[in-house]
């Protein structure tokens, strides 16, 4: 069976022959990700100004680096703003070249920050929070030119991959370490809408779903899954709770998980590691599937090391009947 159908599987609790398994450093993952070009050429590497007009400022740690300007900081310039084109031919100038290289994967399209990091880089955190209560009405015009940036994005990259295409990710963030950033009740009022059009698009497309959003996201989960959530990327099993977010989600949404990468992954002994791996297959899995086990690229952001990312790799690959002998650790040299 290919790494295609096996993910297809498990996200459709079809009876997946093993889990998924995600883990590029030491070459052995069943999804193969496909991302667009910034129109301004930005990148994470480089920082710079991206094509929203958000300015990014590298650290000295190898990570996204952080925003020094947020070209929405005040409503008055929003009337004159302009959206980035979706369908402008930058963004999509390696898009057949990179889709060439899937093989029999599974493809994700990793449409990056979604509608809630956008909206926040753009207005900045703080005003973000504020603008679901004293700006109700821009925030819904805002929030809806960028679900029509990301449905004619998806559109798109959907018509030059002729039906290649198997998920469409984003990224929200929705979480503190003990809650959500914003309502359950302003959550429903101005996001939960909008994701239900986004994915339901995704959808009638023949695709599916994919949000990675961590923190304690346990409050809106629900809420993500009636409006078509097929796949929620959590990094932090520990902040959610193995244990509750297995009891009210397993069998009702597929998992891409990892070892904790606040606390196990970059803190934990290498036995709590391997004990925590199997904890997650154990409770977040079912018979039927709904699992994928993933890795953290950016190590050196959160930490963590080659030797603890080779203990997690190795435990998810032997509960997966995978020999990761076969897959040795690359020379860092």
């Amino acid at each position: 069976m290919t790494s295609r159908e096996i993910v297809k599987r498990n996200i459709t609790f079809s009876d997946p022959p093993r889990i998924a398994i995600k883990f590029d450093v030491f070459g052995f993952n069943d999804c193969y990700d496909i991302w667009l070009k910034d129109c301004r050429g930005y990148t994470f590497e480089t920082g710079g100004i991206d094509e929203w007009g958000c300015v990014w400022e590298r650290s000295e740690v190898d990570n996204m680096g952080r925003i020094t300007h947020y070209p929405l900081n005040d409503w008055s310039e929003f009337a004159n703003y302009q959206f980035p084109d979706p369908l402008n031919p930058a963004k999509y100038v390696q898009f057949a070249q990179d889709l060439a290289g899937a093989g029999e994967k599974f493809v994700m399209f990793c449409g990056g920050h979604g509608l809630f990091e956008r909206f926040h880089l753009l207005r900045g955190f703080e005003n973000a929070l504020l603008d679901v209560y004293v700006e109700p009405e821009k925030t819904h015009e805002l929030l809806d030119g960028l679900l029509d940036f990301h449905m004619r994005v998806v559109s798109e990259v959907h018509r030059l991959g002729g039906g290649r295409l198997d998920a469409v990710a984003i990224a929200d963030d929705w979480g503190t370490e003990s809650a959500t950033m914003i309502s359950p009740e302003k959550f429903r009022e101005f996001w939960k809408p909008r994701y239900a059009k986004l994915f339901k698009h995704i959808h009638d497309l023949g695709m599916h779903t994919w949000l990675h959003s961590c923190g304690k996201i346990n409050d809106v989960v629900d809420d993500l899954i009636d409006a078509g959530l097929d796949v929620v990327n959590s990094q932090q099993p520990r902040t959610v709770g193995i244990d509750e977010f297995g009891r009210r989600f397993a069998g009702r949404i597929c998992f891409e998980t990892i070892v904790d990468t606040q606390t196990t992954y970059p803190h934990g002994t290498l036995d709590e590691i391997r004990a925590e791996a199997r904890e997650l297959v154990q409770k977040w899995n079912t018979p039927h599937g709904g699992f994928i086990a993933s890795d953290y690229n950016d190590a050196a952001a959160i930490g963590t090391t080659i030797e603890r990312r080779r203990v997690a790799f190795e435990t998810f690959a032997e509960l997966a009947g995978i020999d990761p002998s076969l897959y040795p650790t690359p020379d860092e040299s």
